[in-house]
């Protein structure tokens, strides 16, 4: 097996905890992403990537605002693992594999 190359030269980091602006408990988590400034444009990369790969493409629903409906849509899925917080939110990091499609540049 091969050795694990990371897509990005600093893993990125989400948490999902209470949503601070929910006034009406519609939304009460809010998901954050944050991504170092090193890995920003090598993010980019990946994601353009993975958009043109057929492989990766999957079907997905999002909500269309202008229906107030959702509606499915072609798209690609960014995973991460993560756990449970003390605090009752989630966090946990998105290290993705290099493909070979892009290019390196750390």
């Amino acid at each position: 097996m091969p050795e694990f190359q990371a897509a990005l030269p600093k893993q990125l980091k989400w948490s999902v905890s209470a949503n601070r602006f929910d006034t009406d408990g519609k939304t009460p988590k809010s998901l954050s992403l944050f991504v170092p400034i090193e890995s920003v444009e090598a993010f980019a990369r990946y994601v353009a990537a993975l958009s043109t790969d057929p492989e990766k493409i999957r079907k997905g629903k999002i909500w269309n605002y202008a229906t107030q409906s959702e509606e499915e849509v072609d798209g690609i899925y960014i995973n991460g693992k993560g756990r449970d917080g003390s605090d009752g939110g989630a966090y946990g990091n998105i290290n993705p594999a290099a493909i070979q499609s892009v290019t390196l540049d750390f």
